[in-house]
């Protein structure tokens, strides 16, 4: 149901909109949904992609934050897992770790005062580890939009993670709260 960049195919898309247009499913539901297909199913130039660029797992689905963009609008946010060995997100990841990386789209830079906190629960199928990742301010997009990475120490083998939590971003107006719905990844550490 995902191409090469983790992003829903065609059929995924469609799948998607089955479940979201069913009478049930209340509007604002659908609307995140919609923003949210629209980010990840862009098939723009992807010539930006560099050709060494890391393998990346896009976490299932992108999440949302309500009063996050400048303390009033809902922001979407975009998760993926790199598994090392790979020179990027810096400061890189080695053999047997994974990095994750969040973004909240549309959002101004990381508050200096972070006010909550966003992890990654996750857990080694092949050798049976588990742990929990904080995410932090790791220097990426210090001008924003807000994005935090860690790095977890996973070992080789089939990972699950679930991330879940928030991160306090700049606005005009001091800051604003973003806690955002979990979201979950399945991918494979070399």
């Amino acid at each position: 149901p995902f191409d090469h960049l983790g992003r829903p195919t065609e059929a995924g898309r469609q799948q998607i909109m089955n479940a979201v247009n069913q009478p049930w499913v209340p509007k604002e539901i659908k609307d995140i949904v919609n923003q949210a297909l629209g980010f990840v199913s862009d098939d723009g130039d992807q010539s930006m992609i560099p050709e060494n660029a890391p393998d990346i797992a896009q976490f299932a689905w992108p999440t949302s934050a309500q009063n996050c963009i400048g303390g009033h609008s809902a922001s979407v946010g975009s998760a993926f897992a790199v598994a090392g060995p790979a020179a990027l997100p810096l400061p890189g990841v080695d053999a047997g770790q994974a990095a994750f990386v969040f973004t909240a789209l549309g959002t101004g830079p990381l508050a200096e005062q972070q006010n909550t906190g966003m992890h990654v629960q996750w857990a080694n199928l092949s050798n049976f580890t588990h742990g929990t990742t904080a995410l932090g301010n790791t220097g990426i997009n210090p001008d924003g939009p807000s994005t935090i990475s860690g790095v977890a120490n996973t070992g080789r083998g089939l990972v699950v993670a679930v991330l879940s939590g928030g991160l306090t971003t700049s606005t005009d107006n001091g800051s604003a709260n973003c806690n955002f719905a979990p979201t979950a990844v399945v991918f494979d550490v070399r």
